[in-house]
C-alpha cells in the first residue's frame, strides 16, 4: 500500500494491518491513525518507511520491504510480489538498453512473481530469459497497429535494438545444462508486445523454447516483424519438447519466416489466435496430439495458412486434432494443408477459407482452400471456400480449387459450399476410401462471373424432379450397378463404359480424362466408393485422331497435361471399328512409339492381331526396361491383351514402340488403347470417340470386335452409359436406323451378362449441330421407348437445355477451341462449366 501526501512524500506501507492490531490491543482507538502515521515517518528512507521517490518517480528498489531483491540474487519478496521493471532501473524510452533491467526482475520475481511493464517501449539488445512460474506482464498488448495509428501512440512493448544478438527475444529452456532446470514450465506471458521491426538482418525469433516446458500460458499477447519465427519450440539434446501450452488471443504480425511453429506439442490449445502478413507458413504443427485450435485466423500468409504434417499419434493413447471455426484468407498456398500420417482422426468443423492459393499473385498452382493430402484420417463437418483478389482487385483470382484431395485416405466430407476458380472439388483419383456427403455444392468461376451457378449438388433426386428435369429412371433401375458400387467402397469392383462421340470423349474441355462430364462423374463416384483406376486411354485420344488444325491450342493443353496421348514416327488411322473404343492407330515405321499415362496397380496394353504377319511391339512402363510382345497372330482379326501386374497404384507412364521391318510381307502394329486399374473400387471406361455414330458401335457379332469389346461378353460392365446421336443427326440418320442400332448394342450388352448390366441412355445438347435434318426429336421419342423396353434410365440433355443452343449459351456452357475448357460459340461442344453442369445431371442418379 503507497500513502502519497503531497508534495513528493510518499510511504509504503507493506502491513498496515499489523499495526492497526496492535494500537487497538493497545487501548488506543482514538490514537491510532496518528501513532501508525509516526511509525511510518520514524522509519522514513528504510523500508516500509516514508520514501523518497527517485528521479523517475517511483520508490526506490532499496527502500522496498525486506525480502524485495535489488537486482542481486535477492530472495523472493515477502510482502511485494509484483515487480515492476521501472523500479529496477528500465526506462522504456525506446533507446536505452533495458535488457538487463528486466533480467533483473525476472530473476526476483521467482514462482508465482509478476514482473510488471508499464507504459513504454523497452529496448533489449540480448533474449530475456523466464525461469519457471514468471509472469511477465505489460499495460496493454497492441494486438496491431492498423491505418491511422502510429507506434509512438501505443508505446507498451518490448523492443529488440538493432545492436540485438541472440535465438529470440525471449527463450524458455528445459534443459539440464547447468543454467537452465530440467523441467521448465507454469510461465505466464500476458498484455504486450514484442516487436522486432528494428532489425534488418540475422534469424531471431519472437519467443524460442527448448525441451521440457510445461504449461505455458500466453494471452493477450503480439508479437510482430520479427526477421524468423514467431514462436517455435525444439527438443533439447535428450529428445524433449515443450508441451500442454495455452495461447489464447496471441497476434503474430507480419514476421518474415513462420508464424507458430510447434512439433509434438501434446496438449496444445490454440484459442482466437491470429496470423497475418508473416513469409511462410501461418501456423505450422507437426505430431501435435491432442490438439485444440478454436477461432483461429490465418491471412495473408507467403506459403500454406494451416499446415498440418509429420506422423500425428504415434504412441498408444495419442489423438489427432480438432479445428473448429477457424478461417483464412489470401494464403499464398494452401489456405489449410493436411499431408500428416497417423491413425488418429483429424476433426475439422466450421471452417472458412478464403481467397487462398494466391501464389505471389498469378494463382493457379494447384492450390486450394483446403488441401487432403496425407495418410491420416480426415472428417470434414461445414466447411466454406471462395475466391478473389487483392483488396484491391490486382492479382489473379484464386484459389484454382476449393478442396483437393490427393494420395489421401479414410476421408469423410459433408456439408460444403466450395466456390473455386476452376473447381469446387477436385480429386484425383489417388486417395483411399473418400466418402462425400449428401450436402456438397461446387461452383467454378470468378467471384463476380455468370459462372456463380452450382455445378454439382450429391443428393437424392425424386421421380417427380427426375421427370420435371427431362430424366427417367424406372423405380427398378440400378439393380444390378448399385450393388457392385456399394460393395466397391468395401473392397468390391464396379465398371461403368461410355460409349458416344466427341460430347462424350471430352471436347473441348480442358483435360480430356478429368474434365469433360465423364471425368466429372468418375471423380465424385471414385471419391465416394473408391478409386478403381483411370480406366481404358483410348487411341482415338491422340494425335491420329484429335490432332486438327483447328484445335491447335486445345492440342496444346490436352498434351501439356497428358489427357492427349503423345506420338514419335508416323501413325495413320485405322479404317475399322475395332476393339475398347472402336479405333485404332496404325504405324509401319520402325522406332515409331506412343506414350499414355494410366493410373492402378495393373497395366492392360490392347493391340490388333490377326491373319497378316504383324511384328511385335516392345514397351516401357515408368522408364523402366522394354519388354518385347510377340504377336499372336490368328486366321482372323483379334484384340490381343497384354497384362502387366503387381505395379504401385499410382500413375504410370506406358510407351509402346514398334520394333518391326517392312520387308517382304507387309507389317505394322496397331494400337487400340491402354488401361490401368486398381483391385477395387470404381472404374469408368471412357470409350467414346470424336465422329462415332450409333451404327459404330451397334454390331453385335462376336467377329466385329465392336459392341463385344464395349460393354459386352469380351469387355462387359456393371453399367453402360449409350450417348451417340449427334453425329447420326448430322449425317441424316433416320430415327429408325438410330434406334435399331441402338437396339442391336443394348442386346449385346445384355446378353454379356445374363442380363445384369444396367443401361443409360443419355442424349447430349444438340446445339448448333443438325440445322438441316431435323432428326433429333425423333431420337428422343425412341430413346424413351427403348429405355422402357429395356428397363433403362434416360437422360435428354437437349431438353434439359431447353433444346436451345443460346440458353446454354447465356449461360458460358459451350466451349471453345480456341482455349481448352473455357467459355465460347462452340457449335455442339461445352466449356468445362458445360461438361460439369451435365454431370451434375448425371452424377446424382450413379450415386442415389
Amino acid at each position: 500500500m503507497y500513502v502519497d501526501f503531497g508534495g513528493g512524500r510518499i510511504a509504503l506501507v507493506p502491513d498496515i494491518s499489523t499495526l492497526l492490531r496492535d494500537h487497538q490491543a493497545a487501548h488506543d482507538p482514538h490514537g491510532t491513525t496518528d501513532a501508525i502515521m509516526g511509525e511510518i515517518q520514524a522509519r522514513a528512507g528504510s523500508p516500509g518507511g516514508l520514501a523518497t521517490l527517485d528521479e523517475m518517480g517511483l520508490v526506490p528498489v532499496s527502500q522496498l520491504p525486506e525480502g524485495a531483491g535489488s537486482g542481486g540474487g535477492g530472495s523472493r519478496p515477502s510482502a511485494v510480489d509484483w515487480l515492476s521493471v521501472r523500479a529496477y532501473g528500465a526506462r522504456g524510452d525506446g533507446y536505452t538498453d533495458d535488457t538487463r533491467s528486466i533480467q533483473r526482475a525476472i530473476d526476483d520475481a521467482g514462482i508465482g512473481g509478476t514482473v510488471y511493464l508499464p507504459k513504454g517501449i523497452y529496448g533489449i539488445t540480448a533474449p530475456l530469459d523466464l525461469p519457471p512460474g514468471v509472469i511477465l506482464m505489460g499495460s496493454h498488448s497492441n494486438l496491431m497497429v492498423g491505418p491511422g495509428m502510429l507506434d509512438e501512440d501505443f508505446e507498451c512493448y518490448i523492443q529488440a535494438l538493432p545492436s540485438f544478438k541472440g535465438i529470440a527475444m525471449i527463450t524458455i529452456i528445459g534443459q539440464d545444462d547447468g543454467v537452465h532446470p530440467p523441467i521448465n514450465g507454469e510461465q505466464r506471458l500476458l498484455n504486450f508486445m514484442l516487436d522486432g521491426s528494428r532489425l534488418t538482418a540475422g534469424a531471431v525469433d519472437g519467443i524460442y523454447s527448448r525441451g521440457n516446458v510445461q504449461n505455458v500460458v500466453m494471452r493477450d499477447l503480439c508479437i510482430r516483424k520479427v526477421p524468423n519465427n514467431g514462436v517455435i519450440t525444439a527438443s533439447n539434446p535428450a529428445g524433449e519438447w515443450p508441451y500442454s501450452w495455452r495461447l489464447h488471443s496471441v497476434m503474430i504480425d507480419n514476421c518474415r519466416a513462420n508464424g507458430i511453429v510447434f512439433e509434438r506439442q501434446t496438449d496444445l490449445s490454440l484459442i482466437d489466435c491470429q496470423v497475418i502478413g508473416v513469409s511462410a507458413v501461418g501456423i505450422k504443427l507437426s505430431n501435435c496430439a491432442n490438439t485444440i485450435l478454436m477461432g483461429c485466423r490465418v491471412e495473408w500468409t507467403g506459403s500454406h495458412g494451416y499446415h498440418f504434417t509429420g506422423d500425428w499419434g504415434n504412441w498408444p493413447g495419442s489423438g489427432s486434432m480438432v479445428m473448429t471455426s477457424c478461417s483464412t484468407d489470401r494464403c499464398g498456398h494452401d489456405g489449410v494443408r493436411i499431408d500428416a500420417s497417423g491413425n488418429a482422426a483429424f476433426l475439422i468443423n466450421s471452417l472458412m477459407t478464403r481467397r487462398d492459393g494466391r501464389n505471389g499473385g498469378p494463382g493457379g498452382g494447384n492450390y486450394s482452400g483446403l488441401a487432403l493430402l496425407g495418410r491420416a484420417p480426415v472428417v470434414v463437418q461445414g466447411v466454406t471456400c471462395y475466391t478473389g483478389t487483392d483488396d484491391q482487385g490486382t492479382a489473379n483470382t484464386s484459389p484454382q480449387y476449393g478442396v483437393r484431395i490427393s494420395k489421401a485416405r479414410d476421408v469423410s466430407l459433408d456439408g460444403a459450399y466450395l466456390h473455386a476458380l476452376t473447381k469446387g472439388l477436385y480429386d484425383d483419383g489417388t486417395s483411399e476410401r473418400v466418402t462425400l456427403g449428401t450436402n456438397i455444392t461446387t461452383v467454378a468461376g470468378t467471384n463476380y462471373s455468370e459462372a456463380r451457378i452450382p455445378l454439382q449438388t450429391y443428393a437424392k433426386t425424386s421421380q417427380t424432379d427426375y421427370a420435371a428435369k427431362g430424366i427417367y429412371v424406372p423405380p427398378s433401375w440400378g439393380e444390378f450397378w448399385k450393388p457392385k458400387r456399394d460393395a466397391a467402397a468395401t473392397g468390391g469392383k464396379a465398371r461403368i463404359v461410355v460409349v458416344g462421340g466427341s460430347a462424350s470423349q471430352g471436347y473441348f474441355a480442358s483435360d480430356l480424362h478429368s474434365k469433360g462430364w465423364v471425368g466429372e462423374a468418375r471423380t465424385a463416384l471414385q471419391a465416394k466408393y473408391g478409386n478403381g483406376g483411370s480406366g481404358v486411354f483410348t487411341a482415338s485420344r491422340s494425335m491420329s485422331w484429335v490432332g486438327k488444325p483447328d484445335a491447335v491450342p486445345a492440342i496444346t493443353e490436352w498434351l501439356a497435361n497428358s489427357s492427349a496421348a503423345t506420338q514419335t514416327g508416323t501413325w495413320a488411322t485405322g479404317a475399322s471399328t475395332y476393339g475398347p473404343g472402336i479405333g485404332y492407330v496404325i504405324t509401319d515405321t520402325t522406332g515409331s512409339s506412343m506414350t499414355f499415362k494410366v493410373t492402378g496397380s495393373t497395366v492392360k496394353i490392347y493391340t490388333l492381331t490377326g491373319p497378316n504377319a504383324k511384328a511385335g511391339y516392345k514397351y516401357t512402363i515408368d522408364a523402366a526396361a522394354p519388354v518385347t510382345v510377340a504377336n499372336a497372330g490368328g486366321a482372323v482379326a483379334a484384340v490381343q491383351v497384354t497384362t502387366v501386374t503387381g505395379l504401385v497404384p499410382t500413375d504410370h507412364t506406358v510407351t509402346l514402340t514398334w520394333d518391326g521391318t517392312s520387308s517382304g510381307t507387309k507389317q505394322y502394329l496397331s494400337i487400340m488403347g491402354v488401361s490401368g486399374e486398381n483391385t477395387s473400387g470404381i472404374v469408368v471406361d471412357n470409350l467414346a470417340k470424336a465422329g462415332a455414330q450409333a451404327k459404330d458401335y451397334g454390331d453385335a457379332t462376336d467377329a466385329g470386335l465392336n459392341a463385344v469389346w464395349n460393354g459386352g461378353k469380351m469387355f462387359p460392365a456393371d453399367l453402360v452409359i449409350f450417348t451417340a446421336g449427334p453425329n447420326d443427326a448430322a449425317a441424316g440418320t433416320t430415327g429408325d436406323a438410330w434406334a435399331n442400332s441402338v437396339a442391336r448394342y443394348i442386346q449385346a450388352v445384355k446378353n454379356a451378362n445374363n442380363g445384369a448390366t444396367d443401361v443409360m441412355l443419355m442424349l447430349p445438347h444438340l446445339g448448333k449441330h443438325d440445322t438441316v435434318n431435323y432428326l433429333y426429336q425423333d431420337y428422343a421419342v425412341r430413346a424413351r421407348g427403348l429405355a422402357e423396353s429395356y428397363g433403362a434410365a434416360f437422360v435428354n440433355m437437349w431438353a434439359i437445355g431447353r433444346n436451345s443452343w443460346d440458353y446454354w449459351n447465356s449461360l458460358g456452357y459451350w466451349g471453345t477451341p480456341a482455349a481448352a475448357g473455357q467459355t465460347g460459340t462452340n457449335s455442339v461442344h461445352p466449356s468445362d462449366l458445360g461438361y460439369a453442369h451435365m454431370a451434375s445431371r448425371i452424377t446424382p442418379i450413379l450415386m442415389s
